[in-house]
């Protein structure tokens, strides 16, 4: 996760208020995030063991039995800078994202956006994404979006990149992957950067100047 160093730390209301605010549903055009339910756990036991995802992403967990699954969802639950979505199309389950508020109120780390990959090359993943930055950055006013992912991981970076990231750390041979070292990047979008990108299809409106949600 990025270094907090830098970026404006004061804990303004609407920051603390960030905290609050943290999960509920998300709607993006063709997808929807919201909040798992005891029905996604076979889904997610099948994901983590697929080797498709197994080679594009780090794993979340490692694949269990369902009563390992829901102790799992209990202590994400827990978690009040954290938050887990599930995410529908089409009225099925097709994905989940997984990211962290940072302490200060102020960033996002997006440790997670998975998609099936039998549902690939739909335009899920970048629709997710970009639904959930909306909330991010229009909704919960932060300063910043930061994420990491495998360096090949090509869909990734076609989605961060569109998005409006720029990467500002390469770790060589970090993750260990089919016999093999594989490099993960680290990237960042602050909220200057989105709004000159996606001002003009803004999900909500922007706050009055004495405002908080």
């Amino acid at each position: 996760m990025l270094s907090q160093r830098g970026v404006d730390e004061t804990p303004s209301l609407l920051r603390k208020l960030a905290f609050m605010a943290l999960g509920g549903t998300i709607r993006g055009k063709k997808t929807t995030l919201r909040l798992p339910v005891e029905a996604d756990l076979d889904t997610y036991n099948r994901w983590m063991a697929d080797m498709r995802l197994r080679h594009a992403h780090r794993l979340w967990h490692e694949p269990a039995m369902p009563a390992t699954w829901k102790d799992r969802f209990k202590e994400m639950a827990k978690e009040k800078e954290q938050v887990l979505w599930s995410i529908d199309a089409e009225g099925r389950l097709v994905g989940f994202a997984l990211g962290r508020l940072w302490s200060l109120g102020n960033g996002f780390d997006v440790r997670q956006l998975v998609i099936d990959p039998d549902e690939w090359r739909k335009g899920y993943g970048f629709d997710a994404a970009l639904a959930l930055h909306r909330y991010v950055f229009d909704y919960l006013d932060l300063r910043l979006a930061t994420t990491d992912i495998r360096a090949d991981n090509v869909a990734a970076r076609a989605i961060v990149t569109r998005l409006g990231y720029t990467e500002f750390a390469h770790g060589h041979d970090v993750d260990y992957r089919d016999g093999a070292y594989v490099d993960v990047v680290q990237l960042r979008v602050d909220k200057e950067t989105w709004l000159d990108r996606w001002s003009a299809e803004r999900e909500y409106p922007p706050l009055a100047a004495d405002a908080t949600r």
